[in-house]
């Protein structure tokens, strides 16, 4: 069931939701000790449409039927992994377009578009792993972001994150799907990392599926940040706040945020995608 984000940040007055758009920028390295890149990204305008390009960032309308963005952190050996990140947001997009057509309304229901949405790209992955032995048991993480308007609707699986960065303050938006917080929620302790960092679901690992929604609303000044645990796992909440806080382009915040967790070591893929709210 979708769940509200906690009202740790206060909305702020805003101008009309259809003038809201989004300055993009989506990055991903290797890092410095992984052999391959397993993550992926998605950053797909459903009406088609970019309304500026240029080498710093990416800009598009956030009308109706909006703007998608997800991140994808694929798992596996023999680089199966790739193979299920890619897949996660190939289909994620075509599926999402079955649901959310260019000529779609402000009237269709969010929540049950990207939930159908990551349940049938699930499906997709599962049985490709089912039925081609070289990819059995290959998996992927998904954050996925439609931004309508100003309303935000997120959809999770795994444990890529989420943050809203909104008058100085960093606020996660989802929760890591991992032993250590199941056994958190269950008032357990466990003592033993490894075990804690396990996760509880991933795209295509298992039959069954349970995608967590949630809700925000964006407003100008607002900056999103998806990214993979290669990121948040390496670089501080105040390190993230401190690069993407100042005044400074969209693909500086990105490249600034890769070369910090590369700086601190790098050693996983890292992959962000950072909007900026303006209107």
């Amino acid at each position: 069931m979708p769940f509200e984000i906690p009202e740790a940040a206060p909305l702020r007055a805003s101008g009309g939701a259809a003038s809201l758009r989004a300055r993009v920028v989506p990055l991903t390295d290797i890092g410095r000790k992984r052999k391959n890149n397993e993550d992926n990204y998605l950053v797909l305008p459903l009406d088609g449409e970019v309304l500026e390009q240029t080498p710093e960032e990416l800009s598009f309308s956030l009308s109706a039927p909006g703007l998608l963005l997800a991140v994808a952190d694929g798992m596996g050996g023999h680089q199966c992994g790739e193979v299920a990140s890619r897949l996660c947001v190939e289909n994620l997009g075509e599926e999402i377009f079955k649901r959310l057509p260019e000529d779609s309304g402000p009237d269709v229901d969010p929540y049950a578009a990207i939930e159908e949405a990551v349940e049938a790209t699930h499906q997709i992955i599962y049985q490709k792993s089912q039925t081609h032995p070289a990819l059995e048991g290959m998996g992927s993480t998904l954050t996925a972001a439609l931004i309508r308007g100003q309303q935000l609707t997120l959809a999770q699986v795994g444990d890529s994150r989420a943050y809203l960065i909104r008058e100085g303050r960093l606020n996660l938006l989802t929760e890591d799907q991992t032993v250590g917080n199941l056994l958190r929620a269950q008032e357990i302790s466990s003592q033993t990392a490894p075990i804690n960092d396990v996760l509880t679901q991933a795209m295509g690992a298992q039959a069954g599926l349970q995608v967590v929604t949630s809700a925000a609303e964006m407003a100008p000044r607002d900056v999103l940040l998806l990214c993979s645990d290669g990121l948040y796992k390496v670089v501080s909440p105040d390190e993230i706040l401190e690069i993407v806080q100042p005044l400074s382009s969209m693909r500086t915040k990105a490249e600034h945020l890769i070369q910090r967790a590369n700086e601190n070591g790098g050693p996983d893929n890292i992959t962000v995608v950072v909007a900026e709210i303006f209107a």
